[in-house]
This record gives C-alpha cells, structure tokens and sequence, in this order.
C-alpha cells in the first residue's frame, strides 16, 4: 500500500469509526433486548441475538484476514462493511425473532471483516514507530463502545423504538464505505495460494457446537444434547488440526500454537472478553426486567464500569 497516495488522516479515522460501529452493536442489543422480547414475543430465543452475532463474526474473523492477504485489504473492507449494512438493516425491519437471529448473523459475518483489516490498514499506514500508538487509539474505541453503547441504546429505545438501534448502523456504514472507496489506494494483488476452505469448515462447526452446547445446558433435560455436542466439538477440533496440518495457506497457522505467550494472553484474553461482555448484557437486562427500570436506567447500570475500562486503556 502506498501511504502517500492514501489519505492517512481520513483513513484513520475511518478506521476508528468502523471499528466503533463494530464494536458498540456487540451490546448496544441489552438495553434493547426486554423491548425487543416484548415486541417480538421471543424471549427463548433471546439470547441468540447477541450470541449469534458474536458467533459469526468470530468464524469470519480469519476468513477476513487470510482474504485481506491474498486480494487487498480494500476489497475485502468494503464487502464485510457492505454485508454489515446489509445486516443492519435487515435487523432494523425484523417483524419476528427467527428474521432478527438470521439478520444478525450476516451483520456479523460483515462484523468480521472490520477488526482484522483496520488493524492491518493501519499497520500499513503508518511506520513502526507510530503504530503502536495508533493501534491503542484504535483499540479504545472498545472502551469507548462499552460506554456509549448501554446509554445510547437505553435512549433510541425510549425515545424511537428499538428498530433504530439497528437501522442507526446504516448510514454510518454507507459513509465508512465511500470514504473508503475514495481515500485508500493500494495496488491490485493476486495471490496464487487457494483459502483453506477444510480448515475454515471445521473451526467453524467448532465454534457451532461449543455454542450450541452453551446454549442447551440453560435448557431442562438438555444436558445431554450438549455433552454430544461437545464430543462433537472435540472432533471437529481434531479434523481441523489435521486439516491444518495438510494446507499449503493454513487459515490458522499451527505454529502459533507453539508459542506459549500467544496461548496464555489469548486465554487470558477470553476470560476478560467473557466476564465484561456477560456483565454488559445481562445486567442492563436485569435492571429493566427485573426491577422494571426503563431502557435508559439499564444503561445507567454499567456505564461505571465501562468508564473504569476506558480509564485502564489510557
């Protein structure tokens, strides 16, 4: 990529912006979910929306990631924002819980483009010396969702309906597109290596099954069902191992594996990931469902802790 054909400062914050609309639709829905459940008459099925999405967007993270590689990161951004919009929309227009779970796992699949290629535009934008400090910058726009996120959607709700939590993304996702499209250059690419459409197979009926089994062990007399859906997962993680093993492009590089601080940060990574993002969901849920707080008020509820993790980023 030539960054003097790129227009740097737009570029980043373009990137800032994708990876905030990525970010704050990962629980900007709790504050939004008792209305939603009431609207749509789901609540069994509530915890798909969030789930799904995160599920999704989890299988096509590397998928984003190998493809940015092999055709441009450019391309590759602006289908996964195309597809997030798409999504949103969709999301927006619901009129049942089965449109709004499907809806939100192509908002997701979009969601998965976002993160692996903003941080490599912006690796490719700028020197070794000020990466680092850019992708920090970026990397608060989490924080910065988890603040927002719980407040705005607690107030489109009261104050629109929740339809527009969804439909908010739209527009924003437009305007991230066209500046993309007009102010990153970069050469066309080819790659002669082929995606790893076995390995991609089988991390993904991983990630199905751990969920799925979740999911089940919430259920009376489902615990069964989800110890065979772990077996069926432990399989599945065989068959992608040894995929993996065989693949000239791996989509995951076994090799990572070997290095035993990529093991632990990642593991201590997703413990943090799974105690802030069930803390952001269920305790807005509880305030409106249980104590009949309005949308707003759920909001309230997390809005110290997220300002706490934003004070931890700086």
């Amino acid at each position: 990529m030539h960054s003097q054909r790129t227009n740097v400062p737009v570029m980043t914050v373009t990137v800032f912006i994708a990876t905030f609309m990525a970010a704050i639709e990962g629980t900007i829905v709790s504050t939004a979910m008792p209305t939603i459940v009431g609207s749509l008459h789901g609540v069994r099925l509530m915890n798909w929306v969030i789930a799904v999405y995160l599920l999704t967007s989890a299988i096509a993270t590397p998928v984003y990631g190998k493809l940015a590689d092999m055709r441009g990161r450019k391309p590759v951004l602006l289908v996964g924002l195309g597809i997030f919009v798409v999504g949103s929309l969709f999301s927006g227009l619901s009129q049942s819980m089965i449109m709004l779970i499907i809806a939100r796992a192509i908002q997701g699949v979009g969601a998965g483009a976002i993160m692996p290629v903003t941080y490599t535009i912006i690796a490719d934008m700028y020197s070794l010396a000020k990466r680092a400090q850019v992708l920090g910058l970026n990397s608060s726009a989490w924080g910065i969702a988890a603040v927002v996120a719980p407040l705005l959607g607690g107030l489109i709700v009261d104050q629109l309906s929740w339809h527009w939590v969804f439909i908010i993304n739209v527009p924003i996702g437009l305007i991230t597109m066209g500046l993309t499209a007009v102010f990153l250059y970069e050469k066309p690419r080819t790659s002669s290596s082929s995606l790893d459409i076995r390995g991609i197979w089988w991390l993904a009926l991983v990630l199905v099954c751990v969920l799925g089994a979740c999911e089940l062990l919430q259920i009376s007399h489902g615990t069964w069902y989800a110890l065979v859906l772990l077996v069926g997962a432990g399989l599945s993680v065989w068959r992608f191992i040894a995929a993996e093993h065989v693949a000239a492009d791996p989509v995951i590089s076994l090799q990572l594996f070997r290095s035993r601080t990529f093991i632990s940060q990642n593991i201590i990574a997703a413990l943090i990931s799974g105690v802030v993002m069930g803390h952001e969901v269920y305790i807005p849920m509880w305030m409106q469902g249980i104590l009949g707080m309005s949308a707003t008020f759920g909001g309230f509820a997390v809005t110290p802790s997220s300002i706490l993790w934003v004070v931890a980023h700086l």
